[in-house]
């Protein structure tokens, strides 16, 4: 059995922990890469708190109407390729290089990298 003194302490102690983890979770940021597929105009968009607010600003930042979302990243890193012929391909990962390298992968050759956007501030 433990005394109460020893109980108070665990208590204390996880109490302290979550005090320690509640900041870092809190710091959840978004990224998003929009692109105009007409024009190739690229925008970007980092620490935004939702998904929706880092699309719309990564379209804000494209600046032309037929901007369109190719890949938002919540806590990470996203990029965007380009293949021969003229396709936009995403991908998403832990780093940048990461990102690329699956971005590439999903888009079936060394496509040439348009951008990439890292969700969190720096």
């Amino acid at each position: 059995m433990l005394s109460s003194v020893t109980r108070r302490l665990a208590v204390l102690f996880a109490a302290f922990s979550l005090l320690l983890v509640a900041p870092a979770a809190a710091q959840a940021y978004w990224g998003s890469i929009a692109i105009d597929p007409e024009t190739g105009s690229v925008g970007l968009s980092v620490g935004k708190p939702t998904a929706a607010i880092a699309k719309q600003a990564a379209k804000n930042d494209c600046g032309d109407r037929h901007c369109k979302s190719a890949v938002w990243v919540f806590n990470g890193w996203g990029a965007t390729v380009q293949k021969k012929n003229g396709i936009y391909i995403s991908g998403i990962g832990r780093t940048k290089a990461k990102a690329i390298e699956n971005a590439r992968k999903r888009a079936n050759e060394k496509a040439p990298l348009v951008a990439s956007v890292f969700s969190g501030l720096s």
